[in-house]
C-alpha cells in the first residue's frame, strides 16, 4: 500500500464530522466531495464526509472533533495511504518497555538515551513515535499516554494504540512476569504486529543453525546440557572450551576451561571488575566446585576458536543487522572487539575494547579488507535468514558475534534478538548508530504498510 507525505491541519471552519481533502489529493486518489470515508490513526477509526479544500498542496483538514476522536497527539506532516474508501494516517509506532518514571528529563533512567536515539533518528520518516509501558494503556479507549521526544525534551501525550510495536522489554525476568505476558497477549489480540519479542535461547539457536547446511559450517562444535564425560571428550579434542549459560547475555556467566597436558584443568572467568583464574587437578573437581545442583544442565559447551589477534589478544566482530523497507536483511555495521587482559570474552562490559574495524582488518588482511567484510556480511545475512525462518514471530533487528580464525574461516558465537548498542560508542561507528536507530522506524513502516 503506497503512502505519501501530507500536511494535516486543524480547521474549525468545516462541519464537525467532515474532512477537507485538497484538490491534489482528490485527483490523485479519485475522491469526490460528499463521499463518506473511514479515517484511521493507529487503532482508532472514525467516519467523515469529504469536503473539497481548494489547494494545490497535499493537505488534509481535520476538525477539532475528528482530531480528538482519532487521538492525534499533534499535527504536522504525516504519511497517508488511501484504499477502499479509507484514509490511514501513520504509522503509529510504539516502543514497548517497562520501568518508566515521571522524571521528564530522564524517564527511563540509563535507557533514556537509547529511546531518544530511536525517536530522533526515526523522526525523518514522519511516524507518530512514542515509548510506552503497560501502565500507559487505556484499553477501553484504545489509547496510550506515551512518552514523546521533541525539541524541548520528553513529554507525555495521548495517542492511539500503535500500528506496530517494537519490543524493548529489558530482561528475561521482567518479560516472564504475568502482567507483561498478559499485556502482550492483549496487544496481539488486536492484530498489532510486534517485532523482536522475546530473548533467544542459545540451545534453540544452535539447533536452528546446525539444521541448515548453509549455516552449520559456521557453528563451532557444541554440546547442550553437557555431562562430565562429554566435556572430557570435547576437551580431549579441542583442549580449550567455553561454557555458556543458554539463557545468558552480555557475556555474563561465561567460563573458559583449558586442559593442560601436565597441570590439569584451568578455569577462567570475569567477576566484578577482574579476571579470575583457578587450577584443578581433575575435571571432576572443577565441575563440583562451579556447577553444583545441576547447574551444568543449563549450559552449553563450545569449542574455543583460535581467533585473529591484536597485540596478542583475540578479536571478534559484532555484526548489527536490520530489516529494511523491502523486507530484506541489511548489514548496518561490522564492529571489531578485542578481549581485555585475561578476559574470556570481548564484551566491553567484561573488560573488552572496541577497535576501528578498518584499521584492524587493514593490519591483518592488508590486500583483502573489502573481501573479508563482504565474506562476513554474506555469512551474517545467511545466518539472519535462517534464524528468521525458524523464529515464531516477527524479527527486524539482530546482533551477531562473529569470529575469524587464523585460517580465515568464519564462526558464529552468539545471536542476539535485543542487541546492545555499545559498539556505536566508538567514534568510527557513530553514523552506523544513527542508521541502525532509524531502521526501527523504516521497518515499522514496512510492517504497517506505509511504504
Amino acid at each position: 500500500m503506497n503512502s505519501i507525505l501530507c500536511h494535516t491541519k486543524i480547521s474549525s471552519k468545516i462541519p464537525a464530522l467532515s474532512v477537507g481533502v485538497s484538490d491534489n489529493l482528490m485527483l490523485l486518489w479519485g475522491i469526490r466531495p460528499g463521499q463518506n470515508l473511514s479515517l484511521q490513526l493507529g487503532q482508532k477509526k472514525v467516519q467523515a464526509k469529504v469536503i473539497r479544500y481548494r489547494s494545490n498542496t497535499d493537505t488534509i483538514l481535520l476538525t477539532p472533533t475528528l482530531s480528538r476522536q482519532l487521538s492525534f497527539p499533534f499535527h504536522s506532516s504525516i504519511r497517508v495511504s488511501y484504499t477502499g474508501r479509507s484514509l490511514r494516517f501513520g504509522p503509529v509506532v510504539g516502543i514497548f518497555t517497562t520501568g518508566a518514571s515521571m522524571n521528564s528529563s530522564s524517564p527511563f533512567g540509563s535507557r533514556t538515551s537509547l529511546f531518544r536515539s530511536f525517536l530522533v533518528a526515526g523522526a525523518q520518516d514522519n511516524p507518530i513515535y512514542y515509548v510506552f509501558t503497560k501502565e500507559d494503556i487505556d484499553w477501553k479507549n484504545k489509547t496510550v499516554h506515551g512518552w514523546f521526544y521533541q525539541t524541548i525534551g520528553w513529554k507525555k501525550s495521548q495517542a492511539p494504540l500503535p500500528d506496530v510495536i517494537f519490543d524493548r522489554i529489558p530482561n528475561r525476568k521482567v518479560e516472564k512476569t504475568g502482567s507483561i505476558q498478559a499485556t502482550m497477549q492483549r496487544l496481539k489480540s488486536l492484530n498489532i504486529p510486534i517485532f523482536n519479542q522475546g530473548f533467544f535461547d542459545k540451545g534453540t539457536v544452535h539447533r536452528w543453525l546446525t539444521s541448515n547446511p548453509e549455516t552449520d559450517q559456521y557453528v563451532p562444535e557444541s554440546i547442550l546440557s553437557p555431562t562430565i564425560r562429554s566435556l572430557s571428550r570435547l576437551l580431549d579434542h579441542h583442549k580449550i572450551i567455553y561454557l555458556k549459560p543458554v539463557s545468558g547475555s552480555l557475556g555474563l556467566g561465561i567460563y573458559r576451561v583449558t586442559k593442560h597436558p601436565k597441570d590439569g584443568y584451568y578455569i577462567r572467568y570475569f567477576q566484578g571488575n577482574r579476571a579470575v583464574l583457578q587450577r584443578f587437578a581433575t575435571l571432576d573437581k572443577l565441575i563440583a566446585q562451579y556447577f553444583t545442583q545441576g547447574r551444568l544442565q543449563r549450559y552449553m559447551a563450545q569449542q574455543a576458536i583460535h581467533l585473529v589477534r591484536d597485540q596478542n589478544k583475540p578479536v571478534d566482530f559484532r555484526v548489527h543487522l536490520h530489516k529494511d523497507e523491502t523486507d530484506k536483511w541489511k548489514v548496518i555495521t561490522i564492529a571489531a572487539k578485542k578481549a581485555g587482559e585475561g578476559c574470556v570474552t570481548t564484551h566491553v562490559r567484561t573488560g573488552g575494547e572496541l577497535l576501528s574495524t578498518e584499521d584492524f582488518l587493514q593490519k591483518i588482511y592488508p590486500d583483502r579488507v573489502s573481501a573479508i567484510k563482504r565474506q562476513i556480511s554474506l555469512a551474517s545475512i545467511t545466518i539472519a535468514q535462517t534464524v528468521e525462518a525458524n523464529y515464531e514471530g516477527v524479527i527486524g533487528e539482530l546482533g551477531l558475534d562473529i569470529g575469524i580464525d587464523k585460517n580465515g574461516h568464519i564462526w558464529v558465537f552468539e545471536c542476539n534478538s535485543k542487541p546492545g548498542r555499545h559498539i556505536f560508542h566508538h567514534p568510527t561507528q557513530k553514523a552506523a548508530g544513527r542508521e541502525s536507530a532509524r531502521h526501527i522506524a523504516i521497518y515499522s513502516r514496512k510492517l504497517s504498510n506505509f511504504v
